[in-house]
C-alpha cells in the first residue's frame, strides 16, 4: 500500500480472512506502533542489537542468502534525507504485537516486516528480485534475495541437456546446437537414469493440492477512533454503564434538533433594526450573504455598516421586516459551542429564508467571481428556496439564476469539458431540471467544494463540515480530526450508498493523492472508472488514524515474496506422454534384464567351457541377447531427457492458486521457465506482412505457453487487437536491454516495478509501488474483475 494512499485495515469479524493490523510493524506506516519496552541486557538480546539490518551485506536466514537494505540510500532516497532514527528505524525499542490467535510477542522496529501466513507471526520480509534489479537498483527497507523457482532436479537437467536443440524465434535448428545437445545428452544420462531409479516422488504424477489460495492470517485488536457500531468504541477509564443516551456521543455523530426557525433575526420594531433572541416562528426573513474578503467586517465597523445598510434596504424591497446576518444574529466566539453549532446549522437558516441577497461592494463580474470562490458561499446559493439569487450593491439590484450562475459566477473549470463540471452538475440539480443521486450528490458536491476550499480555514476538516449542510445527517466538530476522517465520518453518518467502501476500491491518480485524497477518491481513477461502476464486496466498520479505515467481511490473499515454491498442477493426458513413460520406466528393466543374463550366462559359459559341455552354443546366445538387451536400454536412456520434457509438459488443466510477486520486471519466456522449468511448446509469431521472411516477421504477438499477461488488471497491461487477450509489452520484452530503459512508462516519484503471479489463473500482472504490498485485500467487484 503506497503512503499516499488510504490505510485498508480490515476488521475481520465473521469473515474467514482476518485482518491487517498496525502491529504488523510495517515501515511504510505514518503513525509508529506503540513502544513498550527497551530490550534487555541478556546475552542474546545483546547479540541481536549488535547485528546491523542496514549495512547491505548478505545475511542467511530461513535457508535464504539475503542482501540487507543500505542505510547510506534509505536516509538519501528512501526516506528525503532523514536519518533513520529519526524515522523510528535501527533503534533498541520493541514494540508488542498480538497476532490472530492473541498471542503476545516483541519486534524490533527494522526492516519491513509482514505477517507470516503459517505462522501468524510478523516475519522480517524477503523479496526476490530479478538479476537486473539486484545490480542496478538498491532495495528499499526489505531484505532482497536473487529471483529463483523450485524445480525438479531431473527436469532441470534435461532441460539442461536440450537447451542447444532448442527452436529459435525463427524455428530453425542450427547442426552445431544439435552436436552440443547429443554431447550433452550422453553426460547427463547416467545421473537421469540413477536418480529416476530412487524411491523418490515423481513429480510429474498429478498429485491434490489445496484448491484456494492462502489466507491472511490477521486480526485487527485496536479500538477504531469512529465506529459505526457504538459498542466498538473504546471504553472511558473509569467504568460505567452505557446508556442507551450515550451510544450516540461514544460514535461522535451529532443528532442536534433541525433548526426550524433561525435562532435569532434582525427585525424592525418601531422603526428601528433590533437583534430578536427569540423571533415568532411565523416571521419571513431574508439571508444575507456576503465575503469578507469585500467588506472585512472582523476588523472594520464601515464595513459592517455598510452590509446592515444594504441588507435593511433590500428586506424592505422585499416587503419584509426581518433578515439574518451572521455577524449579529449567530453566538459570540466567547461561546464556541454555541457558535459551531450555529455555523454548522446553518443550512437550515438557508432552508427557511424567503431568498438570498448577496451583498457586494460593487456588481462587476471580478466581485462576483470572488464571492463564488468562497467555500461556504456555494451551499448558501444552492439550499435557497428561491431559483433567483439577488445580487446587491448600494446603487443597484442584479438577479441570476442558479444556472446563470455556473456561467458567470462559479467557476467550474474548463467549461469545455462535460465531464468535469460539478458546480453546474449541483445547480441542475438543485433547480431540480436534474436529479442526482446519493453516491452521485456526495461525490459531485465534494468535487465542487474541493475546489473552493481555504487552507486558512478554522480546521481541516471544514470541507467535510461545509459539504455536511448539502446532506441528511450531521457529525460533531472534532478540531483534532484530518480532512480524511470527518468526510469518513460524514459518509458514514449519511445513506452515501456505501461511498467510503468504494472509495477502499477506487485507484486514484498519483498526481491528485497528496493534494486531496478524498478528492482523488470521488474522481474517475486510472482506469477511468467513477465510485457508481464498482459494486463493495465489504463494510467499513469504522475509521482509524488518519487515513485508516477498518473493513469487516473482505477477503484477503497473502502475497508470496521470497521465493517460488514448486508448483503442483494437473496436466492433460495423451499418448505421447504415455509413450514418455514406459520408455523411462522401461529403460531400467531393460538394463536389469540384460546385465542378469550376461552375467548368468557368462559364468556359466566359462564352467561349461571348462567341463567341455554341449551347451555353450546356448549360454553364448542368451549372453548375446543380454547385451542386445543393454543396447536397447541404453538407446532408451538416451530418450530420457525428451521424455522427461514431455512427461513436466502439457497443457495445464489446474494448478495450485498462489498470489507470489518479485521486484522488477522479466521477459514471460524467462519467467515461466523460472516457475516450471521450461516453455511448453514453441513460441508462435504472427504478423501480417506474409511478404517478409520468418526472421523478419518478429511482431508483438509472441505466444508463450502456461503463463499469460492479464489484459486489463493494470494501467500496464496490453492487449492484443481482436481479442481480449494479454500480451507482453515490449519494453517487458527488452527489459534486460540497458537500451530499453528510456522506453519504460514513466513512475511517480518513489514508486518501482512489480510483478504478481497469479498461478491458479497463470497470470501475470505489472504494477508499481512504493513497498511491495504484503496481502491482497479483495474489497469490490467492477467490470468483470475483483479490486483490491
Amino acid at each position: 500500500m503506497e503512503p499516499s494512499e488510504p490505510k485498508v485495515v480490515p476488521k475481520g469479524v465473521d469473515c474467514e480472512v482476518k485482518p491487517l493490523s498496525n502491529a504488523s510493524l510495517s515501515s511504510n506506516s505514518e503513525t509508529p506502533p506503540r513502544v513498550i519496552r527497551v530490550a534487555g541486557d541478556s546475552k542474546a538480546s545483546f547479540w541481536k542489537r549488535d547485528k546491523d539490518q542496514f549495512n547491505g551485506k548478505r545475511a542467511l536466514s530461513r535457508g535464504y542468502l539475503y542482501r540487507r537494505p543500505d542505510r547510506h540510500y534509505l536516509q538519501q532516497t528512501f526516506h528525503n534525507g532523514h536519518k533513520l532514527e529519526e524515522i523510528g528505524l535501527d533503534n533498541q525499542l520493541e514494540y508488542r504485537h498480538r497476532d490472530y490467535y492473541g498471542r503476545i510477542t516483541y519486534k524490533k522496529k527494522d526492516v519491513l516486516r509482514y505477517i507470516s501466513p503459517t505462522e501468524c507471526d510478523a516475519k522480517h520480509l524477503i523479496v526476490q528480485a530479478t538479476p537486473d534489479v539486484c545490480k542496478n537498483q538498491p532495495a528499499g527497507d526489505w531484505r532482497r534475495v536473487k529471483i529463483g523457482g523450485k524445480v525438479p532436479i531431473v527436469l532441470r537437467l534435461s532441460e539442461w541437456a536440450l537447451a542447444p536443440s532448442n527452436r529459435g524465434i525463427t524455428h530453425q535448428r542450427h547442426f552445431l546446437g544439435v552436436l552440443n545437445m547429443c554431447l550433452r545428452v550422453v553426460l547427463v544420462t547416467p545421473a537421469l537414469l540413477i536418480l529416476l531409479s530412487l524411491p523418490i516422488e515423481k513429480a510429474w504424477v498429478d498429485s491434490d493440492f489445496q484448491e484456494s489460495y492462502t489466507d491472511f492470517p490477521n486480526y485487527f485488536w485496536d479500538y477504531p477512533k469512529y465506529a459505526r457500531n457504538s459498542l466498538d468504541m473504546e471504553p472511558a477509564p473509569e467504568y460505567r454503564p452505557v446508556k442507551p443516551n450515550d451510544r450516540q456521543e461514544l460514535q461522535n455523530l451529532s443528532s442536534k434538533v433541525r433548526l426550524l426557525r433561525p435562532r435569532q433575526l434582525v427585525v424592525l420594531r418601531d422603526s428601528q433594526w433590533v437583534l430578536d433572541s427569540n423571533p415568532s416562528r411565523r416571521l419571513p426573513y431574508i439571508f444575507i450573504s456576503y465575503t469578507n474578503e469585500h467588506f472585512h467586517t472582523d476588523t472594520s465597523e464601515d464595513g459592517r455598516q455598510s452590509i446592515e445598510q444594504i441588507a435593511q434596504a433590500k428586506a424592505q424591497e422585499a416587503g419584509l421586516q426581518a433578515y439574518w446576518l451572521d455577524f449579529r444574529c449567530r453566538a459570540p466566539t466567547s461561546d464556541p459551542d454555541l457558535l459551531t453549532a450555529d455555523v454548522h446549522r446553518l443550512c437550515d437558516v438557508i432552508r427557511g429564508a424567503r431568498g438570498i441577497c448577496v451583498i457586494l461592494p460593487d456588481l462587476s463580474l471580478a466581485s462576483k467571481r470572488v464571492w463564488g470562490s468562497r467555500m461556504w458561499t456555494l451551499p448558501e446559493a444552492l439550499l435557497s428556496s428561491r431559483q433567483d439569487i439577488k445580487f446587491c450593491s448600494l446603487e443597484k439590484t442584479e438577479t441570476l439564476s442558479k444556472l446563470d450562475m455556473t456561467d458567470e459566477v462559479w467557476d467550474d473549470g474548463d467549461p469545455d469539458d462535460g465531464d468535469n463540471q460539478p458546480t453546474r452538475l449541483l445547480a441542475e440539480h438543485y433547480s431540480s431540471v436534474l436529479t442526482l443521486g446519493r453516491l452521485e450528490l456526495f461525490s459531485v458536491a465534494l468535487e465542487a467544494l474541493a475546489h473552493r476550499f481555504q487552507r486558512r480555514a478554522l480546521t481541516d476538516a471544514d470541507l467535510a463540515y461545509a459539504l455536511m449542510g448539502l446532506l441528511h445527517y450531521r457529525i460533531q466538530m472534532r478540531e483534532s480530526e484530518s480532512l480524511f476522517q470527518g468526510l469518513a465520518r460524514l459518509s458514514l453518518a449519511n445513506d452515501s450508498d456505501r461511498l467510503v467502501e468504494r472509495m477502499v476500491c477506487m485507484f486514484p491518480k498519483h498526481n491528485q493523492q497528496q493534494e486531496n485524497l478524498f478528492l482523488a477518491l470521488v474522481e474517475r481513477d486510472q482506469f477511468q472508472t467513477h465510485l457508481w461502476d464498482v459494486q463493495p464486496l465489504c463494510q467499513v466498520a469504522g475509521v482509524g488514524e488518519d487515513r485508516e479505515v477498518i473493513l469487516d467481511g473482505c477477503r484477503g490473499v497473502s502475497i508470496r515474496w521470497k521465493a517460488f515454491p514448486q508448483m503442483k498442477y494437473k496436466r492433460s493426458a495423451g499418448f505421447r506422454k504415455f509413450l514418455a513413460e514406459i520408455i523411462l520406466r522401461s529403460g531400467a528393466y531393460w538394463s536389469a534384464l540384460g546385465l542378469a543374463l550376461m552375467i548368468r550366462y557368462t559364468v556359466k559359459y566359462d564352467n561349461e567351457r571348462a567341463d567341455d559341455s554341449s551347451n555353450q552354443d546356448q549360454d553364448i546366445v542368451l549372453v548375446f541377447l543380454g547385451a542386445l538387451a543393454i543396447v536397447f536400454a541404453f538407446i532408451l536412456s538416451l530418450a530420457a531427457p525428451k521424455s522427461v520434457r514431455l512427461l513436466y509438459g502439457g497443457r495445464v488443466t489446474q494448478s495450485a492458486p498462489w498470489l507470489i510477486g518479485f521486484e522488477g520486471v522479466m521477459p514471460i519466456d524467462k519467467l515461466e521457465r523460472i516457475i516450471f522449468g521450461n516453455v511448453d511448446g514453441p513460441m508462435i509469431v504472427r504478423s501480417n506482412d506474409k511478404s517478409a521472411d520468418m526472421s523478419s516477421r518478429i511482431t508483438d504477438e509472441v505466444e508463450h505457453g502456461r503463463l499469460t499477461y492479464e489484459p486489463s488488471s493494470t494501467p500496464f497491461s496490453e492487449r492484443e487487437r481482436g481479442e481480449r487477450i494479454g500480451k507482453e509489452p515490449r519494453w517487458v520484452r527488452d527489459s534486460e536491454n540497458p537500451a530499453s530503459v528510456n522506453d519504460r512508462p514513466l513512475l511517480p516519484k518513489g514508486h518501482r516495478f512489480f510483478t504478481l503471479v497469479d498461478t491458479g489463473s497463470l497470470t501475470v500482472s505489472i504494477f508499481s509501488a512504493v513497498r511491495p504490498p504484503s496481502v491482497a485485500l479483495i474489497c469490490g467487484r467492477e467490470g468483470g474483475m475483483l479490486r483490491t
